[in-house]
């Protein structure tokens, strides 16, 4: 083999290394931009998800007060009838 062809072969094999390289490079590229797509809605789920938790438990934090107040409410009616009951009528 001469020079010439020998140098061809080189030429020819580092042109398709190259291709290749940059094939590879390319795909790995977009793989990433498929796990930041997938990272970005995951991150979004987790927002809504702790957002809701939050929402439920403002509601929940409402009801109990809202039941506390009922409860103290319906005591206090209690206790006063209980005092009129047992205090003498003249």
């Amino acid at each position: 083999m001469d020079q010439k062809t020998v140098f061809s072969q080189m030429q020819q094999f580092g042109n398709e290394w190259l291709k290749l390289m940059s094939e590879s490079t390319n795909r790995f590229t977009a793989a990433l931009a498929e796990v930041e797509k997938f990272e970005k809605q995951g991150v979004a789920q987790a927002v809504t998800a702790v957002e809701e938790a939050g929402r439920v438990a403002k509601e929940a934090i409402t009801a109990g007060e809202q039941f506390s107040a009922q409860w103290r409410k319906a005591m206090n009616e209690t206790a006063q009838r209980t005092v009129e009951l047992i205090t003498p009528k003249n």
